[in-house]
């Protein structure tokens, strides 16, 4: 094929991609704008896909073609359809399978192969996709349908035969590797009297250089500075960063791009980006107006997790948010302290409607949207046409309220045309599958919105961020190669699973092979270093082990560093963030005194000796980590149990000389019978943990831990009577007055009183008692109260482990019973008038903070592990860069 003169007179223009065809276009109207022109004829420049697809118009229009075209998710549904009626019983994932079988026979069809030849080389699974070949080829002709793949051949075929007319004059542009099944087309062109040309391409030599740098993250900083700065020198440069990775590193590129180049738009969402374009989409699937609205429909369709119901009801795409937004989110917490880790849309209501309308959580609104929603709930195996379901999913997010209240932005807004269009796509789905059911019908809108690469449109930029393939045929002032190490490029090989691979090798289809692979890059960077100026390629030392070495391709380019290009390693935002920081230095903290009704009992001291920061947090600010749900019994949910089992049982025996006289066997009786009702309560409140084949097993569980426990208060020596179960008490402090809760208080033969306090943890000691900030102050609070009558502070241990049942704890006389000891066998220098004056002391001082309000952070390993609040006070960051060092 001869170079020709650019004229586009009567001639057309085919590119390999839209972003080629655009940019010609510009490069078009630029030079008749240069030429003095006030008006000129619209270029016929266009992509191949819409070249082809246009031809097949015209075929149609013609009365020539009477098959129909399928689109891409058409006919990965058809594969699915041959593959699901397959009898090989070991095929575990029809998807997958198909979208493996489309591309192998998209390549079948490119290299013109016989499906014959194929199979005779070929091993099991090629075998297997050669029997689905001929079964997909059958449905094609049954149905009349025709897949992209076959659509040159059959234009091939219309110009041979005269159906369409041959172009005059077809330039190419930007085509590395022409299939077969191409240049049979391009060549009947030729042999019916049309003209076919390589459009010229540019025809420079570039600088070529290359930097290293510590890691991805500094190496896309390096780029960006780099980028900043070569606008900076002359604003209307066109500059270029390009990535074999992009995909990968979309979302680092995109922040660190817009710290360096827009910090405005980086600390305000508002303020848009003014200086680069990303040429990848994301998946529409993945853009928050789209994700919210499919949640939404998934609902329709079955139980949602926790996580996915919390993002619906904190979505501002759901109607009625702007007013309710609050009350939503403290529902979301409230489903989180229920802890069930699925909910279907009939429980979510049901739970919705408990709340009652004066609470802070009521959400009316939301309660009429999800009630309309609940109405177009239909039976899940009820098929319909496509075309059904359009309507009826539409209608469900109408009801909803999506896309909501607020104004959206111009992204948002094509984001909603975008999704609009899937609904016509599903529609579509007639062609090949006439009916769905409720179910599946949102599984092919979620798949063709993961399958829709969004790109919003946007004005020109001057630095341009692409992949590899998207700058084929460009043009640039400079470039930069980002990933340029010996792992990324040229990328590894990606045969297809489905053909032989020595045929994929032999034909040199793409990714068959490494030596394919390091062809096709050669060619690219070939075609880079003509279309620009100046190359500067970079690869992050650390991207692996061992360490990353430069790509071959750029391996004997000369090496420079940072420095030399006039770059840093600064972050620039951080830089004047701290300059800011240093003009104007925060303030120090001051203390505001607490209210005298503190909340949180004793755990809010527990929180204060241990870290004040962390109580103010928790306890005054309300800054408690959510919720999380649970798929199965918890400690917490366990340790409920054996509270509340104990508690029935006691409230029965009421003192040691009843529990003496019993039997076993009657002993047992009575535990399994409380335990029995508290699980019944349990399941209730969570049948999907509590299930009858779990509960009896948990039944026969505790009722054994609880015997045992129940032969451990048989052994104590002293006789005992139940006076308080679970008592709830008020305790005046230094300023502040805590309610606090026993779990069980007796009084022994002397008079005297043991307050008890049950633990189902791993861990049971006495060691917050001795420390000099009392961080275990739950059971010192409960003996301060009554000082003079407690004889003695007992943990119960109940856990069924090697360590066994067994009480912990301290009296105030000798020879208690086992595990109890005086505090002189603790310390020699403390006796219990000590014991309790040192409590006395260490609370005081602690509610004293309280009310003066003390928030500084105490940091220590232990603490600080397992502190939900590190994001706040940046401690554990701090730790943690310690220990690296």
């Amino acid at each position: 094929m001869s170079q020709l003169s650019p004229s586009l007179d009567a001639a057309t223009l085919v590119t390999v991609n839209k972003r080629l065809a655009s940019e010609l276009r510009r490069r078009h109207d630029t030079a008749q704008v240069d030429a003095g022109r006030g008006a000129w004829p619209t270029p016929d420049i266009l992509p191949w896909g819409a070249w082809l697809h246009r031809a097949y118009a015209a075929l149609v229009d013609a009365g020539h073609c009477r098959q129909d075209l399928l689109s891409p998710h058409q006919e990965r549904v058809l594969w699915e359809q041959v593959i699901t009626r397959d009898t090989d019983p070991t095929l575990l994932r029809p998807a997958a399978a198909a979208e493996a079988a489309q591309e192998a026979f998209g390549l079948c069809c490119g290299w013109l192969l016989s499906i014959d030849e194929v199979e005779a080389i070929g091993g099991q699974d090629t075998r297997g996709f050669a029997r689905w070949h001929r079964r997909f080829r059958r449905e094609l002709a049954h149905r009349g349908f025709m897949t992209l793949a076959e659509l040159p051949g059959r234009v091939a075929r219309a110009f041979r035969d005269g159906q369409l007319d041959v172009p005059e004059s077809l330039y190419l542009a930007g085509f590395d590797q022409v299939p077969p099944a191409q240049q049979e087309l391009l060549a009947t062109i030729t042999d019916a009297g049309g003209r076919v040309a390589t459009w010229p391409a540019a025809c420079g030599e570039a600088r070529c250089r290359r930097v290293s740098a510590i890691d991805g993250e500094h190496e896309i900083r390096l780029a960006a500075q780099w980028a900043m700065a070569q606008l900076s020198a002359r604003p209307d440069r066109r500059v270029a960063v390009i990535s074999p990775t992009l995909g990968t590193h979309r979302r680092d590129i995109v922040r660190l791009f817009t710290r360096t180049l827009e910090p405005a738009a980086y600390l305000d969402a508002d303020t848009a980006a003014a200086s680069f374009n990303l040429s990848l989409g994301e998946p529409l699937s993945d853009l928050p107006l789209v994700a919210h609205a499919l949640l939404a429909l998934r609902l329709l369709g079955g139980g949602q997790s926790l996580a996915d119901i919390g993002q619906l009801l904190r979505s501002p795409f759901v109607g009625g948010h702007t007013h309710e937004w609050e009350a939503r989110a403290l529902f979301d917490a409230e489903l989180r302290r229920d802890g069930r880790p699925r909910l279907e849309l009939t429980a979510l209501l049901h739970r919705l409607r408990q709340v009652d309308r004066d609470e802070p959580a009521a959400c009316p609104d939301l309660l009429v949207r999800l009630e309309g929603l609940a109405e177009l709930h239909p039976p899940r195996q009820s098929a319909r046409p496509p075309r059904h379901w359009s309507d009826h999913l539409r209608e469900a997010l109408k009801r909803l309220g999506w896309p909501g209240a607020h104004s959206l932005d111009s992204a948002e807004f094509q984001q909603y045309q975008r999704f609009l269009e899937l609904f016509d796509e599903l529609t579509a789905l007639t062609k090949v599958r006439p009916r769905l059911t409720l179910i599946d019908a949102i599984g092919h809108l979620t798949r063709l919105a993961r399958e829709t690469v969004f790109q919003s449109q946007s004005a020109a930029k001057p630095i341009q961020v692409l992949g590899m393939l998207e700058a084929a045929g460009l043009e640039f002032d400079a470039i930069w190669l980002l990933g340029m190490d010996d792992r990324s490029w040229p990328a590894p090989a990606r045969p297809n699973p489905l053909l032989p691979a020595a045929l994929q090798r032999e034909q040199g289809m793409p990714h068959a092979s490494a030596e394919r692979e390091l062809i096709f890059a050669t060619d690219l960077i070939e075609q880079l270093k003509l279309s620009t100026g100046e190359i500067i390629a970079s690869f992050p030392l650390a991207s692996g082990e061992p360490t990353a070495l430069p790509s071959p391709l750029i391996a004997d380019w000369p090496e420079v560093s940072a420095a030399t290009l006039g770059l840093d390693d600064r972050d620039r935002l951080s830089d004047a963030c701290e300059a800011n920081a240093a003009r104007r230095p925060m303030p120090d903290p001051v203390a505001t005194p607490a209210a005298g009704d503190a909340t949180g009992g004793a755990a809010l001291l527990a929180a204060q000796a241990r870290c004040p920061f962390a109580a103010v947090g928790q306890y005054r600010l309300r800054a408690s980590p959510l919720d999380e749900p649970t798929h199965a019994p918890d400690p917490a949910m366990t340790g409920t149990l054996v509270h509340k089992a104990l508690q029935r049982i006691w409230a029965t025996l009421e003192d040691s000389a009843t529990l003496g006289r019993k039997p076993d066997v009657e002993l047992r009786r009575l535990v399994w019978t409380q335990v029995e009702a508290v699980l019944d309560l349990a399941a209730h409140r969570r049948p999907d943990l509590y299930s009858p084949r779990f509960r009896a097993l948990e039944t026969d569980r505790l009722t054994g831990l609880l015997v045992d426990w129940l032969h451990v208060e048989r052994e104590r020596r002293q006789p005992f009577e139940i006076v308080a179960l679970e008592r709830d008490q008020t305790i005046p402090l230094e300023g502040i007055t805590l309610r606090t809760r026993a779990d069980r208080i007796d009084r022994l033969a002397d008079g005297s009183l043991a307050v008890i306090d049950y633990k189902t943890g791993r861990t049971v000691s006495l060691a917050g008692w001795f420390d000099d900030r009392l961080s275990e102050p739950q059971l010192p609070l409960y003996t301060l109260t009554s000082y003079s009558q407690v004889g003695a502070t007992l943990l119960a241990r109940v856990r069924g482990d090697p360590t066994g049942c067994r009480f912990i704890g301290l009296s105030r006389a000798a020879d208690f019973g086992p595990g109890v000891v005086t505090p002189q066998e603790q310390d020699e220098a403390l006796d219990w008038p000590r014991l309790l004056a040192h409590w006395q002391a260490s609370i005081d001082e602690l509610a004293a903070e309280v009310v003066a309000g003390r928030a500084d952070p105490t940091p220590s390993p232990r603490v600080c592990q397992y502190c939900a609040l590190g994001g706040l006070c940046r401690v554990q960051q701090r730790l943690t860069d310690a220990d690296d060092e």
